[in-house]
């Protein structure tokens, strides 16, 4: 399966909790903060990615045309933006523990989720990530979409640093950035429809 494949798949994560039946508690007090928050990481987010796409090669072709002692310095090498997605990693958990502060109130679940999602912010691997959404269905939706939102960052990280050459060429950066944008819209589109409903300004 090819990088655009994938990235076409993950916009799907934030979709298939609408799907999923109704175990999942649709229904979390609107909070004003974390949609403030959660723009604020698009903006990060948008920007890594704008970076990504200006300074990698427009294909695979001129990829494979570098240099060996072009590679390590080359503005598009997987280095350059490892501390990008370090923080990227880090506002997600921010947004995870926010939602969880509103899930801990209404369910148990939300207790058993918490220590989970705990245990996984120090370990911060994808595929317990993925794990994670399998292993807690009770879970409200607004906290699974951030759940998303962090191993889509993971994954990225992930594909970069195992890239060839550890570069990625700009249709990648474009397909991701097509993800996000989709992703955060479902994410804001939600909380503003609560906010609707229940005029709650917190």
């Amino acid at each position: 399966m090819n990088i655009l494949s994938k990235a076409i798949m993950a916009s799907a994560v934030f979709t298939i909790p609408l799907l999923a039946g109704c175990t999942l508690k649709l229904v979390q007090p609107h909070d004003a903060q974390l949609y403030t928050n959660t723009e604020q990481f698009y903006k990060s987010a948008a920007s890594l990615l704008s970076k990504g796409e200006q300074s990698s090669p427009a294909n695979l072709q001129q990829l494979a045309a570098l240099s060996a002692q072009h590679v390590n310095p080359h503005p598009g090498h997987y280095s350059q933006f490892q501390a990008a997605y370090e923080q990227l990693v880090i506002e997600s958990n921010a947004l995870i523990l926010r939602s969880l502060a509103n899930t801990g109130t209404l369910s148990t679940p939300g207790k058993q989720l918490q220590a989970g999602v705990e245990r996984l912010l120090q370990q911060g691997l994808s595929t317990q990530c993925d794990a994670l959404q399998r292993d807690f269905p009770d879970a409200d939706l607004t906290t699974r979409n951030y759940i998303d939102l962090k191993c889509l960052v993971v994954k990225w990280q992930g594909e970069h640093r195992q890239a060839s050459q550890q570069i990625l060429y700009k249709a990648t950066w474009q397909a991701r950035n097509n993800t996000l944008f989709d992703g955060i819209l479902a994410i804001q589109s939600a909380e503003t429809s609560k906010h609707r409903a229940t005029g709650d300004n917190r």
